[in-house]
This record gives structure tokens, sequence and C-alpha cells, in this order.
């Protein structure tokens, strides 16, 4: 346990000089890419490859995105990357210099609040992309900067960082502004880091992966496939990143969506 309560254990290099700080952007970018190949690669060979007839039903498009499409994507996030692993080393830097809310003891604020962490900087998270991307979809700046993203109208799971340098750059201050606010362990962030992987991986799936009868209770509150593809379709709607409160508060999100979601399991059982 001690082992996670050395910042030596996260940053065992001065961040400060170029040489340590460059060392560490080429480290985080390569630690990204391994993770975007490995998390995208295994959803990409169960859902596209394999096919199992179970995970068929689930399928949201009539017809999956062509091969180009998905090149294209994974150069993008490719290039996206490489911001992400600079968001990455700056938040380093941050708490090198003491700016940063992150903590090392885990018992300073419990286990309780090290797990509710989670779960708070999502919501932070959800409301900051949530404005950020009806920003995005103001229509001069749509044509220049979210356009790519968009580019995929039924997206693959390879386009989970497919973005303009710019939305990227604004994709990834989010964490580095969250830190100087909310208190946060590094092992939480790092599992936040991953759970935002995954879901963006599912997100563009091209598959629900959410129970079926999930338009209602608890799953009516989660975003995934069918939720965003609805906002690949019709551009004005579904702007949330992992929960619809924001979307239903603010009334963007689709009238349609219960139906849509339920036709995916009908259409898929005839």
């Amino acid at each position: 346990m001690q082992h996670f309560e050395k910042f030596e254990s996260y940053i065992p290099m001065n961040l400060m000089t170029a040489h340590g700080f460059f060392l560490a952007v080429g480290f985080v970018f390569a630690i990204i890419l391994f993770r975007y190949f490995l998390l995208v690669g295994a959803f990409w060979l169960v859902f596209y490859q394999m096919r199992p007839k179970r995970f068929g039903q689930r399928q949201i498009y009539t017809e999956l995105p062509s091969f180009a499409l998905q090149k294209y994507e994974i150069k993008w996030s490719v290039a996206t990357s490489v911001i992400f692993a600079l968001s990455g080393v700056v938040m380093g830097v941050m708490w090198q210099l003491g700016w940063t809310q992150i903590y090392l003891k885990m018992d300073l604020y419990g286990w309780f609040y090290f797990f509710f962490s989670l779960i708070l900087i999502s919501v932070v998270h959800d409301f900051y992309f949530y404005w950020t991307h009806r920003w995005l979809h103001i229509p001069r700046v749509f044509k220049k900067f979210h356009a790519i993203h968009h580019e995929s109208m039924t997206p693959s799971p390879w386009a989970s960082f497919s973005f303009h340098p710019v939305e990227g750059l604004i994709q990834a201050a989010a964490l580095p502004l969250i830190i100087l606010i909310i208190p946060v362990h590094p092992v939480s962030l790092i599992i936040y880091l991953t759970l935002m992987t995954i879901s963006a991986i599912t997100n563009h799936l091209g598959f629900e992966v959410l129970p079926e009868n999930s338009e209602t209770g608890i799953g009516q509150w989660l975003i995934s496939g069918v939720h965003h593809t609805m906002h690949h379709r019709y551009y004005r709607h579904n702007f949330g990143l992992f929960y619809t409160f924001f979307d239903r508060f603010f009334k963007t999100e689709h009238p349609n969506f219960k139906q849509d979601f339920k036709k995916v399991f009908e259409k898929n059982r005839t």
C-alpha cells in the first residue's frame, strides 16, 4: 500500500526539465496508444470479427462502418493521443508544483471518498463536456473543428478519440481543470481514465451494451450506443458524455430515444 502513497511511484522523473518533460510525454503517449489499441481492439475483435449471435442482436446500424472510415478514425485518434499525452504530463507538472488537489495518503479521505470521487469527477466532467460539446455544434465552430468527429455518421469504436486538434485540446483540458478543485488519489484517477476510455468505446461501438429495457429504470440515466448514435445522426440532440442528466434538464435529449432503443432489440429479433 505504501507504494501507492509515494509521488515517485507515479512520476519517477523531474518534469521541470526539458528532458524529463518530453521523456514523460513519450512514455505517456505510448501508454495511451497501447490502452487505445488494446481496449478498442478487444471490442472490435469480438463485435466486428467474431460477432457471436447474441451480440449481433444488439447491432444498431444496418451496416457496420467501412474499413476506410475505420482507418480515418484511427488516424485522428492517434493524433489526438499526442494531445492527451501532453495533457497528462501537464497534470504531472501541476502536481509537482503543488497546484492540484491530488493526495497520496489513502486514509486522508477514506475509502468511501476514494470511490465516490470517481462519481463526483464524472458528473463534473459530464457538465464540462455537455457545454463544450454544445459550443462545438455552433455551425461555424462545427465546420472548423467538430466536423472531423462527425465524419463518422455510423462510428466504429476506433472513433473514440477521433478529434480535430482544437477539439482534442478542449477535451484534454477537462481533467487538469478538475484536479484543481476536486481532491483525487492518483490510483482513482487512473481508474477513471480507463473507465472513460471504455465509455468512449461503447458509445461509438455500433452495438448497444446496456441490458434490454434499459430505456427505463437506472439505464435511462446512462449514455451508451443508441443514445450517442442518435447524436451522430441528428446533431442537435444528446450532447452528454456519461449521463443523460444534462440533456434531460436542458431539454436536448432526442424525443424518440426510448423508441429507438426498443427498436434495436425488436428489429434484431425478427
